[in-house]
């Protein structure tokens, strides 16, 4: 299961993730850092569009990005943007 309910606790989502990481979320990890490092600020649709990839493809390799601290979303009304974390 990708997605769990969220937690009556704390209010917040919990998302569970493979614990595997294959060479090809790798290799998409690294495109979208240097595409972020290129270009600063970037919306998720320009990160589909200049990787080829899917947006759940996209949206998985982000969100595993946040997770390690290497990357920040920025909501700006219904469309995300990503930007290098500070420090990376």
């Amino acid at each position: 299961m990708l997605f769990k309910c969220i937690s009556p606790e704390d209010n917040k989502k919990v998302i569970k993730l493979p614990r595997r990481t294959t060479a090809q979320v790798l290799e998409r990890k690294e495109k979208i850092l240097k595409l972020l490092r290129d270009r600063g600020e970037v919306p998720t649709s320009t990160i589909v569009r200049e990787l080829g990839i899917s947006h759940s493809q996209a949206f998985y390799v982000l969100r595993l990005l946040l997770r390690e601290g290497k990357v920040r979303e920025i909501k700006r009304g219904k469309v995300a943007y990503w930007a290098l974390a500070e420090g990376s």
